[in-house]
């Protein structure tokens, strides 16, 4: 029941505050290098936060979320204030650590292990916050950098959140990820590229992309660490890869090019294939693959390669190279997307029906 109102609570207020962000001028304006060609309100981290709130309220959650709660609502804040006024990058950071804080010492959420990646226990010890610290900003950083087309962070979101649920059923913590997969579902209805639901698009914004990735930082963390984790560390970076990826491809690209690596630029990979002629519902769908493709992975390495987090760690870096190498070479996506066009349509009915020679 918690679940389903969550998602209810969402919808209601996507609908709610449109015109209140239209009054206050929370809206994304066209131009410049956004694709969208009219005013869009951005009020998708606020009604998931509030959805996430109500469904949290009903359902008994371990201890530590409480203090979890009060990260996400303050990165909702500034969030909102940065979509409204667009913040100073410095801000954005301070108010990203402060959350890491909240994470690490009112909720103990800490990374104390990174797994058997060479045979024994990797344990960091004293650099344990610190490293829980650069971990939580860093994941929220790659969910706010990748939020670049309709329904990508959204969906790598319910992707990931799904993963976790799905590792931790009959744990007091999977109504957690499932009331925050419910709202994720909510706001997708107003973010996906699905055509009816044009008069009442909706951007989530940075108060949604980086509630987003705290959730998911959490998630994996608790889910990773502890007594009797559910999985290792390298099986969590297999649910995350795509928007890990794609923020260590835009750093590791913008330092080999000279630039500084927090620069904003046009080259991610969703942006590449929408350059190189594939619609946005074909990007989408390319990014969202990708993501699912190493999300399976990791669940087979999870549930079938046990005690290999070493061969695990290092696949997870030769799909770094290769997600790379597809940002360079983005007509390769192209093609693969057109040669299985080709072949649906091949064997379609109405393809058959035109092909064959009139008797």
């Amino acid at each position: 029941m918690a679940v389903f109102l969550a998602f209810v609570v969402t919808i209601l207020f996507m609908f709610a505050l449109r015109p209140v962000a239209v009054a206050l001028g929370l809206v994304d304006m066209p131009g410049g290098r956004k694709r969208h060609g009219a005013v869009v309100p951005v009020i998708g981290g606020i009604a998931m936060s509030i959805g996430l709130g109500v469904g949290s309220f009903l359902v008994v959650y371990p201890p530590f979320w409480t203090p979890v709660l009060l990260a996400i609502y303050l990165l909702v804040v500034v969030g909102t204030i940065d979509d409204r006024f667009d913040l100073p990058a410095n801000v954005r950071l301070i108010a990203q650590t402060c959350a890491a804080l909240l994470v690490v010492f009112a909720s103990d959420i800490v990374v104390t292990q990174l797994g058997e990646i060479v045979r024994h226990p990797i344990a960091l010890g004293v650099l344990s916050v610190p490293f829980t610290i650069l971990f939580v900003v860093t994941v929220v950083n790659a969910f706010n950098l990748i939020d670049g087309i309709d329904g990508l962070a959204g969906g790598l979101a319910l992707l990931s959140l799904s993963m976790m649920a799905l590792v931790s059923f009959g744990t007091p913590f999977f109504v957690v990820t499932a009331v925050a997969s419910s709202v994720v579902a909510g706001f997708l209805l107003f973010n996906l590229p699905i055509g009816f639901n044009a008069p009442v698009r909706s951007f989530m914004g940075d108060a949604g992309s980086t509630v987003l990735g705290l959730i998911v930082a959490v998630s994996g963390i608790y889910l990773s660490q502890g007594a009797h984790p559910r999985i290792s560390p390298a099986i969590g970076l297999w649910f995350v890869a795509v928007p890990a990826f794609d923020l260590f491809s835009a750093f590791l690209r913008r330092i080999l090019s000279g630039r500084s690596p927090f620069l904003a630029d046009h080259e991610h990979l969703h942006h590449k294939l929408a350059d190189s002629g594939l619609s946005q519902r074909a990007t989408l769908g390319v990014m969202l693959t990708l993501a699912a493709a190493f999300a399976a992975i990791g669940l087979i390495g999870h549930l079938w390669i046990p005690r290999a987090d070493g061969l695990m760690v290092l696949l997870w870096f030769v799909a770094l190279a290769l997600y790379y190498q597809l940002i360079r070479y983005p007509e390769l996506a192209v093609r693969a997307v057109t040669w299985v066009r080709e072949r649906v349509l091949a064997r379609s009915p109405e393809h058959r029906g035109r092909s064959e020679p009139d008797a």
